[in-house]
């Protein structure tokens, strides 16, 4: 007598899928955009490009609406982030926004060591006199990392 393969087959498959969301749930996958409110704004975070690897052109992107009415805002003032890593100031920089994508303000760098970086981005609202603040963190990865074949150090064969 043959035996129908059906029920086995659906109950493994059931069985595997709940164990792989039940894993899924305890694991931390890292944040790639970070968002945080300040000044009745969302501000949403990311290097862009991804990964942020080092010896590439990367973009700190702050992308800004309305918490209110959900619409892009572009009305930042005297907007400049700082940048540090390991408690070091790496420069003060201005922040540009996009004319093709109201609500999106950018700075472009390339970073020389991989690490973890912080930023805070400070702005006017328009014309109001209060300068606010935000802060993130991101990660910058060593470009060798993703390379195949590795390249070969200097002095080796």
């Amino acid at each position: 007598m043959r035996r129908s393969l059906k029920f086995p087959v659906v109950t493994l498959f059931a069985a595997v899928t709940a164990l792989v969301t039940v894993a899924a749930s305890f694991v931390e996958f890292p944040v790639l955009h970070e968002r945080k409110e300040v000044a009745g704004l969302a501000v949403v975070f990311g290097a862009e490009p991804e990964p942020a690897i080092t010896e590439e052109m990367q973009f700190l992107r702050w992308r800004v609406s309305s918490l209110a009415d959900e619409e892009p805002y572009s009305e930042f003032e005297d907007a400049k982030v700082v940048i540090t890593r390991d408690g070091q100031d790496l420069g003060t920089f201005e922040v540009q926004g996009s004319r093709r994508d109201p609500g999106l303000y950018q700075t472009r760098h390339i970073f020389t060591a991989e690490g973890e970086y912080d930023t805070v981005l400070s702005f006017r609202k328009g014309e109001e006199e209060e300068v606010h603040t935000v802060d993130f963190k991101f990660r910058i990865s060593d470009r060798s990392s993703l390379e195949i074949p590795p390249r070969k150090e200097a002095g080796r064969q």
